[in-house]
């Protein structure tokens, strides 16, 4: 099997996936049974090969399955990490990055907060060094000030970028799912 036929396969498969994971998340009980996903109309596959399939995700921790009933049926649901909203098949790799690309921006801005918060302590140390009149050993108060300054200021640095990041990536998402819903109209009419 060539590379360009092990991808084209990868993201059909993908692609399955997205689809059988859009049945879980929009079901109103929160899980689905294998039939359920198989019969659903945008699936459109065995229930052999469904069956497979949600087997696969569960594997990659993306759902999880538990028997209910007397006979053993099996109930699939998402797993926490997973996304809770309906993607588009088509884009699923977008929505994908833009998942990764939020968490990323959530950690950028969590360390700029800590940041921030540290130099307006240590602002805050040498404000009321300097007022009691106490010499502080490591740094004196001017020291402390200036370092709480530029602490604070990389923290403010950070703040912005993690936002930017997750505001952008939301940005990116949105304008990925209007064009593919521009071009599966267009490709339908």
């Amino acid at each position: 099997m060539s590379l360009r036929e092990h991808l084209t396969l990868n993201r059909e498969e993908k692609r399955v996936d997205e689809e059988i994971l859009n049945v879980i998340r929009e079901s109103d009980a929160g899980f689905v049974g294998t039939t359920e996903v198989s019969d659903n109309p945008s699936v459109d596959r065995e229930e052999d090969t469904v069956r497979n399939r949600l087997w696969g995700l569960e594997e990659e921790g993306r759902v999880h399955v538990k028997r209910i009933g007397n006979d053993g049926n099996l109930a699939w649901y998402l797993s926490e990490d997973e996304r809770q909203d309906p993607v588009n098949p088509d884009i699923y790799w977008a929505a994908r990055i833009c998942e990764e690309g939020r968490g990323v921006g959530t950690v950028v801005l969590r360390i700029g907060v800590l940041c921030a918060l540290t130099g307006f302590l240590l602002m805050m140390l040498a404000l009321t060094a300097d007022i009691a009149g106490i010499q502080l050993e490591i740094v004196s108060a001017v020291g402390a000030a200036y370092l709480g300054y530029i602490v604070a200021g990389a923290g403010a640095v950070n703040v912005f970028v993690g936002g930017g990041i997750k505001w952008g990536v939301s940005i990116m998402e949105n304008v990925i799912e209007r064009r593919a819903e521009v071009n599966m109209d267009t490709s339908s009419g």
